[in-house]
């Protein structure tokens, strides 16, 4: 999974703001990073992605949902809390993606749908 790893070194490079990633395959992570663990929270996660859940808890921080699509997500906690990104790699793979606060969410939005895009067919 070396692409994964080029792919979020890259990611961050262009949007430091973007500061957690992982890839999601079949509903198991493949990869992620070392300051992120999604395990207990990816049912969850990938449950709001394809009912377009207007709520979802990820590490117990409470996101609301502000878009989505069948092959996007994008949600916003309060305060301090972030804003938890996805975007659709291949047919049930999934880049998620967790920004700062302060990110604008559709800006790191579209870095992460490159980020994606450039991961299609390698996973």
């Amino acid at each position: 999974m070396e692409s994964i790893g080029r792919q979020w070194y890259q990611l961050y490079e262009n949007n430091p703001k973007i500061q957690a990633f992982a890839v999601v395959k079949d509903h198991e992570i493949v990869w992620q990073t070392e300051n992120w663990n999604l395990v207990e929270d990816l049912k969850g996660i990938m449950k709001a992605q394809e009912t377009a859940g207007s709520k979802l808890t990820v590490g117990g921080v409470k996101y609301k949902r502000i878009s989505s699509s069948k092959d996007s997500y994008i949600a916003s906690a309060d305060k301090d809390g972030g804003h938890l990104l996805m975007a659709q790699i291949d047919s049930g793979v999934w880049a998620i993606a967790w920004a700062v606060a302060s990110a604008v969410p559709e800006l790191a939005m579209v870095d992460l749908t490159k980020s994606a895009i450039s991961l299609r067919g390698a996973i």
